[in-house]
């Protein structure tokens, strides 16, 4: 009977021990690190990497709580980036190289489009089968983002903005249908779709290829500032070890890519079918050489595309390609 109370009462001593004791501290999430990511262009699957590393979660269990604003004509993502309203963005390797030279402390950590995929689209009805018939036309241009390639062509064909009319020209390819604008830019994965779907004929179409011209760049990199480089190179190594992520399964699964891509159309008036179209040739310009890793840049690709639009006075001056790029970042992101 003692040997029963006393079994109680250190029962009731063990009940107050726990009652007392503090309560097990829960374990906190680390706070993730808001980022912004400018486009050039609006939802399509031209940027299906970041999406699909988005809407999977990627990023977030990189520590980054990632919002993907989308671009226009009207926008600049080396103006945005710089003015603090984003941590990263997209942009051609050519413009970039003109803003690098122009002092704007911005870099590319990494060539997403490893090929050229600009085009000029010419209507056979106003005469144009070549650059020298752009003389007293009217040649639409994304004015601001996009123009470094056609300015090389312009001087290398020995045309000066005097011998055309420049126009700035929008998000769509009415202009052009229309007969409103004589040439138009084109990307090949999209623009070009876009007029061949319309209904106009491939033998109306002078398709002018930079590439015949050797002004055939690289396309998008995915860039940032300097000083974002040199003060947190952890999240750049973070931001892009992701976004190749969600590129690589872009690229092995187009059809779940698209979808995802088509969530984030606001606007509606993506269609499927084109954005698959897109999706297959986004896809051959971004593994580029199979020898070449994906995002790598190559230090010659900078060199040829400084060095040409020097050559044709679309640089003041001389710029280092060492100051255009950085690969020390994607050695960091994919050597984890």
């Amino acid at each position: 009977m003692k040997a029963m109370r006393k079994l109680g009462g250190l029962v009731t001593l063990l009940l107050l021990v726990v009652a007392c004791a503090p309560a097990p501290t829960p374990e906190l999430t680390p706070a993730l690190e808001p980022v912004v990511l400018q486009l050039q262009w609006v939802p399509q699957a031209q940027f299906a990497g970041y999406y699909v590393a988005l809407e999977k979660g990627w990023y977030a269990a990189e520590g980054i709580e990632l919002s993907i604003r989308p671009g226009g004509p009207d926008i600049s993502p080396v103006s945005t980036l710089l003015a603090g309203n984003a941590q990263f963005a997209t942009s051609m390797l050519a413009d970039l190289v003109v803003a690098a030279q122009q002092g704007q402390p911005v870099v590319s950590l990494a060539q997403i489009q490893q090929q050229n995929g600009v085009l000029l689209l010419a209507r056979r009805d106003a005469g144009i089968n070549h650059p020298t018939d752009f003389r007293g036309k009217r040649v639409g241009v994304w004015v601001g983002s996009w123009e470094a390639q056609f300015r090389a062509l312009a001087a290398q064909q020995g045309l000066t903005p005097e011998n055309f009319e420049l126009v700035s020209q929008g998000f769509s390819m009415d202009a052009f249908l229309s007969g409103d604008l004589d040439v138009a830019s084109a990307m090949i994965y999209n623009e070009y779709h876009v007029v061949l779907e319309s209904g106009m004929p491939v033998d109306a179409l002078s398709v002018i290829d930079y590439a015949d011209f050797g002004l055939d760049f690289p396309g998008d990199t995915l860039f940032t500032t300097r000083e974002m480089v040199e003060q947190n190179p952890d999240l750049c190594a973070r931001m892009l070890r992701v976004s190749l992520r969600g590129w690589q399964y872009a690229i092995e699964h187009p059809e779940e890519a698209v979808d995802i891509v088509m969530q984030y159309d606001l606007s509606g008036t993506q269609r499927r079918e084109h954005q698959l179209a897109m999706m297959d040739e986004i896809a051959t310009l971004v593994r580029g050489s199979t020898a070449r890793p994906l995002g790598y840049t190559e230090r010659s690709d900078v060199l040829r595309v400084t060095d040409t639009l020097q050559r044709y006075g679309v640089l003041s001056g001389e710029i280092a390609p060492d100051i255009v790029y950085t690969n020390a970042i994607w050695e960091l992101a994919t050597s984890e």
